[in-house]
């Protein structure tokens, strides 16, 4: 997944935390390969998994929400590594730092202060935008090179992901309905991009449909 990505409304917000997964760690005894972690708090979910999934779409819907008030909802990936964006090495593509950076970009995304480009699985910044926000908040250069590392789309990789949590939450009870509407919509988005431009799809393809600032 890219550094950072917008869910486009409310049910794609509630997928985006049903969908967390991490590295096992040397720190999980035992653990290998990828954990799913929904929401990062699946051991003290008080309830069966899918009662709690349908009050996270109840509650993202609610009217009682402004349009002003809505949360915004948003994915991070703090450890995006080199090799998962054709590099050679096993490394952080970045430093821990630039999370600042992912962060003051969703906060002036919020306020409208950005816009940004529009992809099957949400929102996600503009160079431009972002390489200024690298100046004032880093502060350093954000190389052109490296934005297009982070934020292209590797397709084949991202419908993986998908599906492991597809094949995962069919074997669960009670998982409503929209979650796998959502992943449905966000396949049929990226095997169609996949189609128009190759299992690779740099941003600056993506371009043409976005959000104004």
């Amino acid at each position: 997944m890219p550094p950072v990505w917008v869910a486009k409304n409310p049910d794609h917000g509630v997928a985006i935390g049903a969908s967390i997964l991490s590295a096992a760690t040397a720190t999980e005894v035992g653990a290998k390969g990828v954990n799913r972690q929904p929401w990062a708090n699946s051991p003290f979910i008080p309830c069966p998994l899918g009662d709690y999934m349908e009050a996270q779409f109840l509650f993202f819907n609610s009217r009682k929400f402004s349009r002003e008030g809505r949360p915004l909802m948003a994915g991070l990936n703090y450890f995006l590594l080199d090799c998962e964006r054709g590099g050679d090495v096993k490394k952080l593509l970045g430093e821990k730092r630039d999370v600042r950076s992912w962060l003051t970009w969703l906060e002036r995304f919020a306020h409208g202060e950005v816009g940004a480009i529009e992809t099957p699985i949400g929102y996600i910044p503009r160079y431009e935008d972002l390489k200024q926000v690298f100046h004032e908040m880093v502060p350093k250069d954000y190389p052109r090179s490296l934005y297009e590392k982070q934020f292209s789309f590797y397709v084949d990789n991202i419908l993986a992901r998908i599906q492991i949590q597809e094949d995962a939450y069919h074997k669960d009870k009670n998982i409503p309905a929209r979650i796998f509407e959502v992943y449905e919509e966000q396949k049929r988005g990226l095997q169609a991009l996949k189609e128009k431009h190759g299992p690779v799809v740099k941003p600056d393809l993506l371009e043409g449909a976005g959000v104004p600032a």
